[in-house]
């Protein structure tokens, strides 16, 4: 640990030079609240200029359109009117909720992996701080989003057009509340940036090879899109 690092300076240095921040970072927990809180931050902001941004209508038009068919008339604008720009704010910031709870999870997983491995004893603390730290490539995400948003004139754009970064934008094409576009979605450029970090910061914080650290890592990730995976598919 290099007693000169600071929280500050870890936040850029995350992306130059992730070996050694990550072995910085371990010990100072209250760090964790410095990636946490920018996360949360950027993705609120962002969520509250989507909803203003957006054409209202048309969003509920493609977020109900897998079901429509199935809908009478009378059900179809019910289900139409109760979106509006504050209930889009509203649950746009109640993702962040989610945000910190899946933050919690992953947090316990690696927790519980390096007390049933017998790695080097680190409290739930140490490894939430490990998952804010490694999870930090989301503010690009944003900050992508946000640039799109920027350049585009259009307000007829759904979240799938403006996550940049997810795979199901960049290859799947997967439409907006369809079957399979969450898990398309949820595969992000910055997602996978994230494991790459988590395995780097597994093999510094155990002293396993990289291989191994790799498996501890992932093996959660591909069983739970293995899940999803097959409810999409059944």
């Amino acid at each position: 640990m290099d007693n000169n690092a600071s929280a500050i300076g870890s936040l850029l240095n995350i992306f130059v030079d992730p070996r050694k921040t990550l072995t910085d970072v371990r010990g100072h927990n209250g760090w964790l609240w410095y990636p946490l809180l920018l996360v949360l931050v950027a993705n609120a902001a962002l969520q509250v200029w989507y909803a203003q941004k957006v054409d209202v209508s048309r969003f509920a038009e493609q977020t109900l359109a897998p079901s429509a068919a199935n809908m009478t008339a009378d059900q179809l604008r019910e289900a139409q009117g109760r979106f509006s720009t504050g209930s889009m704010m509203f649950f746009g910031l109640v993702g962040n909720v989610f945000i910190l709870g899946w933050y919690l999870v992953q947090a316990l997983y690696f927790f519980l992996a390096a007390k049933v491995g017998g790695y080097q004893q680190q409290g739930f603390g140490a490894w939430l701080s490990f998952i804010s730290w490694t999870s930090f490539p989301a503010i690009l995400g944003v900050l992508a989003t946000a640039i799109f948003m920027l350049t585009s004139s259009s307000r007829q754009i759904s979240p799938v057009d403006i996550d940049v970064t997810s795979l199901n934008t960049l290859l799947f094409h997967v439409p907006y509340a369809h079957k399979g576009q969450f898990i398309a979605s949820s595969l992000r450029i910055t997602t996978i940036w994230s494991w790459v970090l988590m395995t780097i910061g597994v093999s510094a914080w155990t002293g396993k090879s990289i291989g191994r650290s790799a498996v501890v890592t992932l093996l959660p990730y591909a069983l739970l899109y293995a899940v999803f995976v097959l409810i999409a598919v059944l």
